[in-house]
């Protein structure tokens, strides 16, 4: 009997352009589970989602991304599904993309994976690097990818978009972690499935697309800087569950403190391109503070007042959907 993959995609305050993006992995799955966790609903744009054929799940941010990842698969197992796709509102994938992971979860000799597309930085013009970190060594290897078909590489970690487990997967690690809120939530999962022997691979036999936010490459002296601009929430959570990560894994991966890296990398861009560095500088220093005492949920409860400095207001309804003239 063939296995019945089902996709979740999360939605924040989606699109036209996201709405295309959902009809196109419709065309490619037949069960597609649209998890919307925008703070106001836009009840007229579920209506047309459903009249597409898209499930559509209210989660208002409840638990962050892993929340809305955890509401999405409890759907997928409803419905029956085998392998569980999970995507970003922005995911694009090649028309042979679920042809081609349905083929890789089946060359496999066991029923428990995890595995991610090679992925094509838009934003760069480059693919995002594979990274295996040791398990017996303070050490790590990262692997330059090509367009070159090299079939499954084993790694330590893959991003939430494109990724497919099997449902046996799902119900042995157990929820996505809803105390990191956003940020590392895909990183934990990986390293959980590596803790307890499950295998983590990436498929470079295909690439999907995905824009690194807004990113901006730069130079400093000799060296290649990037400029994340990423905003005081996604500062604060990405220092905190890095470090919390980290810890909890240090028996797994004794050099798992190396993906703390990335929190210096964006404490350089604050510090020598980015606007607001007042907020932000906070918003990081706080999430360290946090991640170092073991602090989790979301910043409104454990750093109420540094929410408050850090957050702008809250727009007073979302900006009304136009219905784009969408056909199979």
């Amino acid at each position: 009997m063939d296995a019945v993959p089902g996709a979740l995609a999360v939605l924040f305050n989606p699109t036209e352009e996201h709405v295309e993006n959902l009809l196109g992995l419709k065309k490619l799955c037949d069960v597609v589970v649209a998890v919307d966790n925008s703070l106001r609903m836009d009840l007229r744009l579920h209506q047309h989602m459903q009249e597409l054929g898209i499930d559509v799940v209210v989660n208002s941010n409840r638990g962050g991304i892993a929340g809305a990842f955890n509401r999405g698969m409890d759907r997928l197992l409803e419905k029956q599904c085998d392998l569980l796709f999970t995507f970003d509102q922005d995911s694009v994938v090649p028309e042979d993309f679920f042809i081609k992971m349905i083929e890789a979860s089946g060359s496999l000799n066991s029923p428990y994976f995890l595995i991610g597309p090679k992925v094509f930085d838009t934003k760069f013009d480059r693919y995002m690097t594979v990274v295996t970190l040791s398990e017996t060594s303070f050490s790590a290897k990262s692997i330059s990818i090509s367009d070159e078909d090299q079939g499954l590489m084993p790694c330590s970690g893959v991003i939430s978009s494109g990724c497919v487990m099997s449902a046996e997967t799902y119900r042995k690690l157990g929820a996505f972690r809803e105390d990191y809120f956003i940020g590392y939530v895909d990183t934990d999962y990986s390293f959980r499935a590596c803790s307890q022997g499950i295998p983590v691979y990436t498929n470079i036999s295909l690439a999907m697309k995905h824009e690194l936010g807004d990113a901006i490459d730069r130079k400093f002296w000799r060296l290649d800087m990037v400029q994340w601009n990423y905003g005081p929430l996604r500062l604060y959570y990405g220092a905190r569950n890095g470090l919390n990560v980290a810890w909890r894994y240090r028996s797994t991966f004794p050099s798992a403190f190396l993906i703390n890296l990335m929190t210096v990398s964006l404490f350089l861009s604050i510090l020598l391109y980015e606007d607001n560095k007042l907020r932000k500088m906070v918003a990081l220093f706080a999430g360290l503070f946090d991640g170092l005492f073991g602090r989790l949920g979301s910043m409104e409860d454990c750093q109420p007042f540094v929410s408050a400095f850090c957050t702008q207001p809250r727009p007073s309804k979302p900006a009304p959907y136009k219905q784009a003239k969408t056909t199979f």
